[in-house]
């Protein structure tokens, strides 16, 4: 009994293998995707690490709100600085191996901001904590106190940075942002000061301050002696609640190469050109060791679930020892690739040629990506570059070459009708078939793409937000409709009229669909550094071999000629047959014909009963026997047909009424053209897809764009399914009718259900502000308008106050500010009275200023105190042109004043009672008004101690479930007052 092949162009085949591939490649990026590399059963798997130690020190980081603007975070400060001592004295390093260093002495004045849309000035006070730990190839002694360190001169060999910020938000305890970003650090100066683990070139371990309100800790940096001898640096953060540490952005390939040997590396370039392209726009101290001071590294943050991000989910308890593990093993291999390089990488001439900056190299732009976390790719992106450029000039030469050899050997079927039988002649045409199915794949394409867009347009406008919650309910929707409305076309069309060529149409219609988007990508690879579509090159690459392999299979045809002669042959003997016999057609039977079909009759004839012709004595012999007119033809004509149809029988018929000559084509083709087509892309499109929709899906609670998430979902499913679509028509109906039955029930879900849950608890921002001067106060939430309002319902202090919700300025663009009377939960942020006494009595005196200014002069001195705050700001109703505080000078590394001037400056201070000394000026108005008005406000964050700020206790206890409250800025209760000067 003969075995089918297996791997046939046929239904089942086509349906069984395409469908295994699929769950065999998806399934386990799910996997990878949800879990976390489990950490080590041995805590201390390396010498001088110990995760038990590590997981200790998160517990007490993350143990109460430490923003900077609170007493915890001076407690932090000063328990890191025991810490590190401790460290130094356990492993038995003195002051040349290690230096301890807090910096209380670094100050900033910047005139703008590094980011945002607001311009402000800045005086901000660090109070950094500092640890250099001595390398094999550094100066000896404590050369940074000598006064001769500067950005182009080159300090030993250079070194390492490594950097995280000790503060939180207020409304965060900050276990991923960013403590386990901390105790990483301690554990890596625990493991580098270890004599065994002296480092090749030295580290610097940046403990910084005030990241959550402007980057400010990295900024502070910028007047330490420690930054020139910094070539190199690993920014570690908390863009997130958990999870896997993702390498988010490098700026360079060589950087990015210390990285690559990694465990379990989990990264790629495209979440990095997200950021460079503003596509994402959380910002971390990357922005300023790259972009301010010129250093080459790497950004490594954890980035999901964003819903616990800054509200108080972000602690122990929702972290986990196999996170930190990742972010420590990562972050402990790329510091010794980067600390260990004993080359010139970072070494040398800027490209810039930009002297205030640290001269550490040239570095290359680079392409990275890591395979189920485990492998990792990295090269060049001029290789990339050089790559895409060769395929958008080669390939369509290769198969336009390809098919002048076809044509020129007669067998180029595609686009070919009909074929006559005469070489020059008209007559007889033999129709080809060779344009069915030309333009079935763009009509397919255009309406499964349009409806899942339309899909994504649709959940947007009725439930926004379920990608908040659902988004493998999302991508299910998006992926079961693409593909089931493909099908239905596809199969559709097969069905009316079936091609040989459907399937090689396909290939060449994902080639030009790919050669049309390398165009654009290869653009970007130029002129922007973009190196994000590296997609479409291998999706190119693969389409061009499928298309390729489709072309090369017309080789095996027979040409168009000598199949039209066959074909008329046939058609001729068929007329001829079955036309009416003439006297000059009787063919006689040959002899072995009369003696096959006297053998079949002797022993019928023997046995039948005796008639009028049979002869009266004997009988005749087969050789003797004679034969009528009739008879011989008959059996003439029998024979004929007999051999015609014993021919058939022996060839292969084409495929359920394709065209004729596809008999010829192997049937296993698709299958090589699947692999080419299929898991690489499948891969890549689907870790790609599953890591920018988890990045963007909760991004709407910020103000966001509500349908981006949706339209990247729907992008990464299409081109999710492209590379079965050339055999699509060939699945049975099974999987189509279990896609459709998918995809109602989802879409049912998505536009119904409701979008959040305890464990993706939308977040809703939260500030209470208060007019010192009126006593006036109000408590604001920040949202969209339909959740904000359900979540005001709730609170006992909000019950049958006017409720006044409006867009219009609101400090979250896309959201709504909705505001009521919060006269019934009074802040008592500072003590000034006895208990029992409403403290509102006490605003006045919360905050104190005094201004100095001549008459008639456009310049002015604020003198400004605040009582328990160290954070506090002016705004001007009108620009003013410069401004210095406690006379500290203007670093014009973070930008000048812009040319408008500014309406606002931020005051930051290390202590808790030292006043500002700002010096302002101005220009003088049209109509010569001298003065100048505003107001001075002072915020406080520090919620450690219930019934400190009523209203935000009240949030967290009676909110529902479903609701996580966030800071709205950098003051969860801010007090001002009005000033005219």
């Amino acid at each position: 009994m003969a075995v089918s092949n297996p791997v046939a162009f046929k239904p089942f085949a086509v349906t069984f293998w395409t469908t295994v591939a699929y769950i065999a490649l998806l399934v386990p990026l799910l996997v990878i995707h949800e879990t976390v590399p489990p950490p080590p059963s041995n805590p201390t798997l390396y010498s001088g690490l110990n995760l038990t130690k590590s997981w200790l020190d998160l517990t007490i980081l993350s143990r109460d709100y430490h923003p900077f603007n609170s007493r915890k975070n001076d407690d932090i400060h000063d328990w890191l600085l025991l810490e590190l001592e401790e460290i130094k004295r356990r492993n038995g390093a003195n002051d040349s191996s290690v230096a301890v260093l807090a910096d209380n002495v670094s100050n900033i004045t910047t005139g703008n901001t590094l980011f945002g849309s607001s311009p402000a000035g800045t005086y901000f006070e660090g109070t950094n904590v500092i640890v250099y730990i001595r390398g094999k190839d550094d100066p000896q002694g404590r050369w940074w106190e000598d006064g001769t360190v500067y950005s182009d001169k080159i300090v030993g060999k250079g070194g390492v940075l490594i950097n995280a910020h000790y503060d939180s938000v207020s409304s965060g305890y900050g276990a991923t942002d960013d403590g386990m970003g901390c105790v990483t650090l301690i554990a890596l100066i625990d493991y580098f000061s270890r004599p065994e683990n002296q480092p090749q070139r030295g580290i610097v371990a940046l403990f910084n301050n005030n990241e959550e309100d402007g980057l400010w800790g990295a900024q502070a940096f910028a007047h330490n002696p420690l930054l020139p001898f910094c070539h190199t640096f690993l920014n570690l953060e908390g863009a997130g609640a958990g999870g896997r540490a993702v390498l988010f952005r490098t700026t360079d390939a060589e950087v990015t190469n210390a990285y690559k040997g990694t465990k379990d590396p989990f990264g790629n370039v495209v979440l990095s050109d997200a950021f460079g392209l503003g596509t994402v726009r959380s910002n971390t101290d990357y922005i300023v060791f790259e972009g301010v001071y010129g250093l080459r590294g790497l950004d490594m943050a954890f980035y999901r679930p964003r819903a616990r991000y800054h509200t108080n989910q972000d602690d122990a308890k929702h972290a986990s020892r196999a996170s930190l593990w990742h972010m420590l093993s990562s972050s402990l291999h790329t510091v010794q690739g980067l600390s260990g390089d004993t080359g010139q990488t970072f070494i040398g001439e800027r490209a810039d040629g930009d002297r205030k900056k640290v001269w550490n190299g040239r570095g290359t732009n680079g392409v990275w990506f890591d395979l189920f976390g485990k492998g990792f790719a990295l090269f060049d992106l001029r290789t990339l570059f050089a790559w895409s450029l060769t395929l958008l000039i080669a390939t369509p030469l290769i198969l336009l070459g390809l098919t002048y050899i076809l044509m020129r050997n007669d067998k180029y079927y595609f686009f070919s009708t009909s074929r006559s039988t005469y070489e020059g002649s008209d007559l007889d045409p033999v129709t080809l078939g060779g344009r069915r199915g030309l333009t079935r794949f763009p009509f397919a394409f255009v309406v499964a793409g349009a409806l899942v867009v339309g899909s994504a347009y649709l959940v947007t406008k009725i439930n926004p937000l379920i990608i908040y919650s659902s988004e493998y309910s999302v991508w299910a929707m998006m992926i079961s409709l693409f593909y089931f409305i493909f099908w239905a076309i596809m199969a559709g069309a097969n069905f009316a009229r079936p091609s040989a060529l459907h399937r090689g149409y396909s290939s060449f219609w994902l080639f030009l669909i790919g050669w049309c988007i390398l165009v654009a990508d290869t653009v970007f690879e130029d002129r922007f550094r973009v190196a994000g579509g590296y997609i479409f090159v291998f999706f190119h690459s693969a389409a061009f071999l499928a298309s390729f392999i489709a072309l090369c299979e017309l080789f095996v045809l027979p040409t168009q000629a000598s199949f039209a002669q066959r074909v008329h042959d046939d058609h001729e003997i068929r007329d001829h047959l079955t036309a009416v016999p003439h006297a000059d057609d009787l063919i006689s039977p040959s002899h072995d014909e009369q003696d096959a079909d006297d053998d079949d009759n002797d022993e019928v004839e023997s046995q039948a009963g005796a008639t009028e012709t049979t002869p009266l004595v004997g009988s005749v012999s087969g050789g003797s026997r004679r034969t009528t007119f009739a008879t011989t033809y008959r059996r003439s004509i029998s024979a004929f047909i007999n051999k015609a149809a014993s021919a058939e029988d022996d060839k292969d018929q084409p495929y359920e009424y394709e065209q004729q000559w596809s008999t010829y084509l192997p049937s296993w083709l698709w299958a090589i053209q699947f692999l080419i087509l299929g898991p690489f892309l499948i891969i890549l499109a689907g870790q790609n897809g599953l890591t920018l929709v988890s990045i963007v899906a909760q991004t709407g609670a910020d103000g966001s764009s509500l349908l981006i998430p949706y339209l990247i979902t729907a992008f990464f499913s299409i081109i999710l399914l492209l590379p079965i679509t050339p055999f699509m028509h060939r699945v049975t109906h099974h999987v189509p009718m279990t896609m459709l039955a998918v995809f109602v029930a989802t879409l049912i879900y998505n536009l119904a259900a409701f979008p959040f849950s305890e464990n993706n608890r939308y977040k809703i921002y939260f500030q209470q502000t208060v007019d010192l001067d009126t006593g006036i106060t109000e408590v604001n939430y920040v949202g969209l308008q339909e959740y904000v309002k359900l979540t005001i319902a709730e609170l006992p202090s909000a019950v049958g106050k006017d409720l006044d919700c409006s867009s219009q300025g609101s400090l979250r663009l896309g959201l709504t500010t909705c505001s009521y009377d919060g006269s019934d939960v009074p802040p008592n942020v500072v003590k000034t009275h006895p208990e029992g006494i409403p403290p509102e009595v006490g605003y006045s005196s919360w905050l104190s200023f005094n201004i100095t200014r001549a008459e008639g002069e456009t310049k002015a001195r604020f003198e400004i105190d605040a009582k328990d705050s160290r954070s506090c700001a002016i705004t001007f109703k009108k620009p003013i042109s410069s401004f210095t505080v406690n006379s500290n000078p203007l670093d014009e590394r973070f930008g000048n004043i812009p040319e408008g001037g500014l309406t606002r400056i931020k005051l930051y201070r290390r202590d808790w009672t030292t006043p500002w000394n700002v010096d302002v000026q101005w220009e003088t108005d049209t109509d010569a008004v001298t003065g100048i008005d505003g107001r001075v406000a002072c915020s406080w964050d520090d919620v450690n101690t219930p019934g400190t700020i009523p209203a935000y206790d009240e949030g967290l206890k009676y909110a529902p479930r479903w609701v996580a409250l966030s800071k709205l800025t950098s003051a969860l209760c801010e007090g001002s007052k009005a000033f005219k000067a």
